[in-house]
This record gives structure tokens, sequence and C-alpha cells, in this order.
């Protein structure tokens, strides 16, 4: 009987996992949260793995997905692809393009 109990324990276990979020408010697919910026600009984000080491990342209704990693940074944390940054520091964080350094929104946070 206890080898039936474990493998249902488990499934619940992983299942309860999943469905858990950080970082505001989580849209209803996928644990996407979905902040808005003091532009009202909207991104949707989400931690791809436990380590929080990788984000993605889609702007407003955009479907483009942006796979960003954790890179070197002063307080909070910050996320690049070469094209898009994400720094997040408690709950809010701020998006810019890389390359031109042109601000998408600051003061993010769930809304």
């Amino acid at each position: 009987m206890l080898r039936h109990i474990v493998p249902v324990l488990a499934l619940l276990l992983v299942t309860g996992c999943s469905s858990h979020s950080s970082g505001g408010k989580a849209a209803s697919s996928g644990g996407w949260n979905h902040w808005v910026c003091d532009s009202q600009a909207e991104v949707q984000w989400r931690y791809v793995d436990p380590s929080r080491s990788v984000v993605d990342l889609k702007l407003g209704e955009d479907d483009v997905v942006h796979h960003l990693e954790e890179e070197p940074g002063g307080s909070g944390a910050f996320y690049s692809d070469g094209l898009i940054g994400l720094s997040i520091k408690g709950d809010q964080g701020l998006v810019y393009w890389v390359e031109s350094n042109d601000l998408i929104g600051r003061g993010c946070k769930a809304r």
C-alpha cells in the first residue's frame, strides 16, 4: 500500500510547487506576473528556474518572449538578453532597450 501512496504524495507536492508564483500578480496562465509601468507600458514576466537566474519577459500584447539571463548589477537583480534590460528591486522594476538605453518604463509593478 505504501508504494501507491508515495507517488500520489509526490504528485501533490509537485502540483503545489508549480502553482507558486512570486514578484507580483501572476496572470492566470503560466505563472506570468503582470506589471504596469509609469509610462503605461505593460510587462509580463516570470522566473524560468528556481534559482531565479533566468527570466522570460513579454512586452504588452506581443507574443515574443525575451529570455533574459541574470547579470551582475547594483542592488536588486538585473536581467538582459542584450536587447532588453529588466532591473528588479523589491516589488517593482525598470525596463529599457539596452542598445539605445531608451526607457520603456520605470516604476513597473503589479497594479
